[in-house]
């Protein structure tokens, strides 16, 4: 297969694939370092993979946020446990 009908299968990059793979990795924290140094040197040569890893941190970093436990005001805890104890 050529480079070029590589590249228009894998939406940009002939690497993309592994990149993809790797990106996963590492936002679960669990790529090697050399995956880590392998992918960090390809995107900053490779513009579509950069541009896929900021997008995949930004969701990462934006469900983080939304997903965070805060604590819940303690007479919504305990209206809410009488309305569970009253219907049950």
């Amino acid at each position: 297969m050529s480079e070029t009908s590589e590249k228009k299968e894998s939406n940009g990059c002939a690497e993309f694939k592994k990149c993809l793979e790797i990106l996963h990795l590492m936002l679960a924290n669990e790529a090697s370092s050399d995956e880590e140094g392998y992918f960090h040197e390809h995107i900053g040569n490779c513009m579509f993979c950069f541009e896929q890893y900021e997008v995949e941190k930004q969701i990462k970093e934006l469900l983080q946020t939304k997903l965070a436990n805060r604590p819940v005001p303690a007479d919504l805890a305990a209206t809410i446990r009488l309305k569970v104890f009253q219907s049950a």
